[in-house]
């Protein structure tokens, strides 16, 4: 709040007071406070400045409910949310967590165990996550860690923070997400405590994940410098045009396992036979990822910005 003295501190936090709390005009204010009521507006607006007041606008996501339909349809998937994207990727990305957050607690049940992996999507999801307490529940990752760049939105603190919301326990995968090769891929996976993980994520009852482009500065797989941007273009000619839990896939959802054989995580084919299994997108950047991921048939659910479906079906359309 910077350096203000402590008369003026009091007198900015009690024409707050007056105002947000009981609601009183800047006119009554001003008789409380024996000065002007342009006096008042100057107090009111320095303490909104100074962070005495903070201003949260709760706006309630607006959903479409024909067009979720249209694309659960269309793909024949278990369910689908469709909520209006924002004016930045950021704000879309806040509408479609809030959504997943949603989506979450709706299907959640005692005794289970939800899997999850890692990036900004599921950082954005847990942060809007109520705090809820499920008995019994465990929070395991899906797949090893970034190990690198923002640790908010990697995937040890986003099972904590997930456990934490909900009132359960976590597991992590104490590994990196991928290794120099596939040797020492298959003798991690053999570890006693990274493959009891891996069972429990692969027998878990929600699987929620974000669904990874490699668009250029898309991919949380470069940010992390697993590949490089030639390394990148190199999966692209080779037909990769996403990610999940990790791993490549084409534009048919077929793994590319020259990239794959190196990754810790669980086997993909988990992904299709989970009861919830949760795809999360918020950018029109990733509709062919979105496609791909569909196609290979990794989530049964799919929670996306109405711009990112609408390119979606485009995509189909233009076919």
């Amino acid at each position: 709040m910077g350096q203000i003295m402590r008369p003026k501190m009091s007198r900015l936090i009690r024409a707050a007071e007056l105002y947000y709390e009981r609601n009183l005009s800047q006119r009554e204010i001003a008789n409380i406070l024996g000065t002007s009521r342009s006096k008042v507006s100057r107090l009111l607006a320095e303490a909104r400045e100074v962070g005495i007041v903070e201003i949260t606008i709760n706006r309630p996501i607006e959903k479409m409910p024909e067009l979720s339909e249209e694309i659960r349809k269309a793909f024949n998937l278990r369910d689908v949310v469709v909520v209006a994207a924002g004016e930045t990727y950021l704000d879309s990305l806040r509408n479609v967590a809030k959504a997943a957050s949603e989506l979450l607690l709706s299907i959640i049940e005692r005794d289970i165990t939800i899997g999850i992996t890692f990036g900004q999507t599921l950082y954005h999801t847990v942060q809007a996550l109520d705090e809820t307490p499920v008995e019994g529940v465990e929070i395991v990752q899906m797949v090893g860690a970034l190990g690198e760049g923002d640790s908010q939105i990697d995937g040890p603190e986003i099972a904590l923070r997930m456990a934490e919301r909900l009132h359960g326990t976590y597991r992590y995968v104490h590994a990196p997400a991928v290794v120099e090769s596939q040797e020492i891929r298959d003798v991690l996976m053999q570890l006693p405590q990274i493959q009891e993980t891996m069972n429990r994520a692969a027998n878990a009852d929600i699987m929620i994940q974000g669904i990874g482009s490699l668009a250029e500065e898309m991919s949380s797989l470069e940010r992390a410098g697993y590949i490089s941007s030639e390394e990148r273009l190199m999966y692209q000619e080779q037909g990769a045009v996403g990610h999940l839990v990790a791993k490549l896939i084409d534009g048919q959802g077929n793994e590319i396992s020259s990239f794959n054989n190196r990754v810790v995580a669980m086997p993909f084919e988990y992904m299709r036979i989970a009861k919830w299994s949760i795809g999360v997108s918020a950018s029109p950047l990733k509709a062919s990822a979105v496609l791909a991921a569909i196609r290979g048939s990794y989530f049964n659910t799919l929670v996306i910005d109405d711009k990112s479906a609408h390119e979606v079906l485009h995509l189909i359309d233009s076919e």
